[in-house]
């Protein structure tokens, strides 16, 4: 059974963590068509499904502040094991985060959305070639690439800040998120270059994790003795107050929190019994040993898969979604084993299979 770098067996279920949401990110992505029009996706159906908005509702609580969880976890996990210097730590984010973001935006989105004359967020139909290498290279034109730049910006705070407040405790830094947050949240909204202004909430979701790797002992020990229990109790919580979320931005950011806690507790639990099980299946061995290239990689597929299914107007959404969804999985794995074939033959690594 695999082991995340420098860790005890209990790293299993932050592995699991990940290699769900990224999942789950390229399932929301294939909702987004069929929900209430955000400013993330630009081609729509012409009539949405309420189920897709519903599920696409919950998984906004779920998904991407489990990963940021799982990333703080990360952090703290390769502080504790690797002492390299605040410079090497930032060339290492750089490598898995910047790096990945500059390739795929040069040699894979801009020619991509640029051929197929795909709308998109900063993006708008009928962009030349140099308009979308302009509005990609300058940050404004992201589309999923925007969760790398947020995750650089992030990582680089917390590496900043740790030092100064390590000694303080966990409380401090959380009030010092949420303070960030606030302040991102009411006056950094023109912070649009580079996806800064979208590091609202991230920050605190991102030091949940970092947290939870110090408290690890102590918690895990504490959701492994009523672990039923507690995930029922955690999770009537959530729902109430995501029900209520849309009234307080700070209501939204608790419920993102105890989603991703809910998420991280369900993820123990099924460590100790699923995990050995799912690892023994090729198809998901082969998802989680290259599930950050999928996630790379899977749009705009998706969205040339929707567009072919949508003109032939045959099925109903749901069957419709769950279709888009399995071949764009289909199409990333043909593009994905191509990469690590080219990376074998040339002895280059293109971008990181994990994160």
């Amino acid at each position: 059974m695999p082991r995340h770098p420098g860790s005890g067996v209990r790293a299993l279920h932050i592995t699991m963590l990940k290699t769900l949401c990224l999942a789950g990110v390229i399932f929301a992505h294939a909702l987004l068509p069929f929900v209430e029009p955000t400013t993330f996706v630009k081609i729509y159906a012409d009539q949405p499904s309420h189920i897709a908005t519903q599920v696409s509702f919950w998984l906004n609580f779920l998904i991407i502040p489990s990963f940021m969880l799982a990333s703080g976890y990360v952090m703290a996990l390769t502080l504790d094991r690797q002492h390299r210097t605040f410079i090497q730590q930032v060339i290492n984010r750089v490598k898995r985060l910047l790096l990945p973001w500059f390739c795929l935006m040069v040699f894979w989105m801009v020619p991509l959305y640029t051929l197929f004359d795909l709308p998109a967020y900063n993006r708008p139909a009928g962009f030349t070639l140099a308009q979308t290498y302009r509005a990609g290279l300058s940050g404004l034109f992201t589309d999923h690439l925007w969760f790398l730049l947020v995750l650089f910006w992030i990582s680089l705070f917390w590496l900043a800040v740790l030092p100064l407040i390590k000694r303080t405790g966990i409380l401090p830094g959380f009030i010092l998120a949420v303070v960030v947050s606030l302040l991102m949240d009411t006056y950094g909204r023109e912070l649009t270059l580079y996806a800064m202004w979208e590091t609202s909430g991230q920050i605190i979701y991102f030091y949940l994790g970092y947290s939870l790797y110090h408290g690890r002992e102590r918690i895990s020990g504490l959701l492994e003795e009523r672990p039923l229990t507690l995930m029922a109790g955690n999770a009537v919580c959530f729902i109430i107050i995501a029900n209520f979320s849309q009234f307080y931005q700070i209501l939204y950011w608790i419920a993102c929190c105890m989603g991703a806690l809910l998420v991280y507790q369900v993820c123990l639990f099924l460590s100790h019994s699923v995990y050995a099980r799912l690892r023994d299946n090729p198809q998901y061995r082969y998802f989680e040993d290259n599930a950050f290239r999928f996630y790379l990689f899977h749009l705009p597929g998706g969205l040339l898969i929707f567009k072919g299914l949508n003109a032939a107007n045959m099925l109903s959404p749901l069957p419709f979604i769950l279709l888009s969804f399995v071949l764009n999985l289909a199409a990333t794995t043909l593009i994905v084993m191509g990469i690590n074939a080219l990376e074998q033959k040339w002895r280059i690594g293109f971008v990181p299979r994990g994160q």
